[in-house]
């Protein structure tokens, strides 16, 4: 195994509130990428068809599953114990305190924090019995919804259990709709969590968008609960092409 040494320039000594801070720096990324890790082998470990006929070769996946399998176990361990780690340090120290508690919220911001509290869930079907995704689609009703729902209050969305972020994308894919490039089917349930005041005022008053879709022959099943739960998201793109300037400029 090769290691890697930085040599750091400057003073011989480094002082320990610097150290801890570098450090839950370094277990924060690391953390996250354990997460991006836990997200693809979920994917890998999804059952599929075995189109061997060899006693060999199903023996070959099946060991890939497990060994999958095990991977996955073990990188939800290694992350419960950075997590476990950050927890520590950061009631230690204030400036990790705060840093802990920004992390938090941009993972919450970006999707990678399940969610609870009072929301609104809006079911969307066809009253003609026929699939409703193109006509979705087409009239950007599924977006307008999000979007409105957004600024009623709502903080967290989520569609047929898909988490909705800054960098999702709602597509037309051939006769269904991808939301963060996995297809869903109606009917399409969206849920918020957020304001519950905004979202009355705006299911009574502020919008004509259900009214559009009833003539479309689509409705929508309005439901507030006080405790409603959004998982973290399950899927997202890699960052490939932009690097952070650190300025700010």
């Amino acid at each position: 195994m090769k290691r890697y040494f930085v040599l750091i320039k400057g003073s011989e000594t480094l002082k320990k509130p610097h150290f801890s801070i570098i450090a839950f720096v370094a277990f924060t990324i690391f953390g996250t990428i354990i997460g991006i890790h836990i997200d693809v082998l979920g994917e890998i470990n999804e059952e599929f068809p075995l189109p061997f006929s060899g006693d060999t070769e199903v023996q070959e996946v099946l060991d890939l599953r497990k060994a999958n399998q095990d991977m996955k176990t073990r990188i939800e361990e290694l992350r419960t114990e950075i997590n476990n780690y950050e927890e520590e340090r950061a009631t230690e120290n204030i400036v990790l305190k705060n840093l802990k508690t920004k992390v938090n919220e941009n993972r919450m911001l970006a999707g990678h924090e399940a969610a609870i509290g009072p929301g609104i869930k809006i079911t969307l079907e066809s009253t003609l019995e026929e699939n409703i995704a193109i006509i979705v689609q087409q009239k950007k009703y599924l977006i307008n919804l999000i979007n409105e729902l957004r600024m009623s209050g709502a903080e967290v969305i989520a569609v047929n259990n898909h988490r909705i972020t800054a960098r999702t994308e709602v597509t037309l894919a051939g006769i269904h709709i991808n939301v963060n490039t996995m297809p869903i089917a109606p009917p399409y349930t969206i849920k918020a969590i957020g304001n519950m005041d905004g979202f009355r005022r705006y299911v009574n008053f502020r919008t004509l968008l259900f009214d559009l879709m009833q003539g479309d022959g689509i409705h929508a099943t309005i439901e507030f609960e006080e405790e409603m739960k959004i998982p973290a998201l399950t899927k997202e793109k890699p960052i490939q092409f932009f690097d952070i300037t650190g300025n700010g400029n």
